[in-house]
């Protein structure tokens, strides 16, 4: 049996901040104030847009992380820390107009809509969540198979608008950067060796106190990572139906996980690759590639290819995905 890893990597690390956050987005070019550019925390449902002034203002509590995102329609994003209390100024720059290259080779080993079909399974999943989502502007995509490396590799110039029905949300979400690696020259989901997509991400919650979505949600968090990296940080392993083992023995959490105070947020060391039972049935596996990694406020751990999940969590794609701010 093969043993297939997934990593996820999204790019939302900054300064810690637990504070009001504010400043003006300007064109530029011509140094005007931008009304409607977007401004959000990275994979949180904490955002905005400017005004006729170019200005905009946002508040969170948890020290965090995430870093600031700014967009705007034909421009270049900008992704910056957001630390200190002095308003911030703000720049963009239009996008290049360019054409895309066209590159003459042999006859592809797979057609685009096959190509697509791969990578809705590794980027969105195969979930109930994962295939109810739809991403409304696919289009955007560019998918090019690498024959010589067995890798998939996908880009898109846009934000891409994910529609997920089952969780009631719409995720605004960037691609940077896609590469799925096979064990072969193949497309199939069971020939995948490594899963990797990176990029920021914005939730408009669309329902909002609805029962049902809410017990979804809740289902989906309960043993997710972002559960977990909770439960590691905030040590309260007697409230939480998390169990470890070690080579299949119960372990105790606090041996394999040793998690220190800095700045706010927490420090941590997992010592031995384990196994994770959440209540009583939900496995995944976990192991560490660095030596430490720290979580914030909200549950996000940093880097973020410092662990590596295989099982329930490794198998958890964007239409599984929480925002960061979930149920605080």
């Amino acid at each position: 049996m093969k043993a297939l890893f997934y990593i996820f990597c999204f790019l939302f690390y900054g300064s810690l901040y637990a504070q009001s956050v504010s400043g003006i987005v300007y064109d530029g070019v011509t140094k005007e104030p931008l009304l409607g550019a977007s401004v959000y925390f990275e994979g949180t449902t904490i955002g905005g847009i400017t005004n006729e002034q170019g200005k905009f203002s946002l508040y969170t509590e948890i020290t965090s992380t995430s870093q600031l995102v700014v967009t705007y329609l034909g421009y270049t994003d900008v992704v910056l820390n957001a630390s200190g209390k002095k308003p911030l100024t703000i720049y963009l720059l239009p996008k290049e107009e360019s054409l895309d290259e066209v590159v003459v080779t042999a006859t592809p080993l797979f057609t685009r809509e096959q190509m697509l079909i791969a990578f809705r399974a590794q980027f969105l999943g195969r979930t109930k969540a994962g295939q109810s989502c739809k991403i409304l502007n696919e289009d955007a995509l560019r998918l090019r198979y690498n024959a010589s490396k067995k890798q998939l590799i996908v880009s898109s110039n846009e934000i891409l608008r994910v529609k997920n029905p089952y969780l009631g949300y719409e995720i605004r979400f960037r691609l940077y950067d896609c590469k799925i690696s096979y064990f072969r020259k193949s497309l199939s989901p069971f020939d995948v060796q490594q899963s990797y997509y990176a990029g920021t991400s914005f939730f408009i919650d669309q329902k909002k106190d609805v029962r049902r979505y809410k017990k979804r949600r809740q289902e989906v968090y309960e043993g997710s990572s972002l559960h977990f990296m909770r439960t590691v940080a905030t040590e309260k392993w007697d409230e939480e139906d998390f169990t470890i083992y070690k080579k299949g023995l119960p372990a105790y959490p606090k041996t394999h996980f040793i998690v220190s105070d800095t700045l706010g947020i927490k420090k941590v060391q997992l010592t031995d690759p384990v196994a994770i039972l959440y209540d009583k049935k939900k496995r995944s596996d976990i192991r560490a590639k660095y030596t430490h990694y720290t979580i914030d406020g909200f549950g996000n751990f940093y880097p973020p290819d410092a662990l590596v999940f295989s099982g329930l969590m490794g198998q958890q794609r964007l239409g599984d995905a929480l925002p960061l701010d979930y149920g605080l």
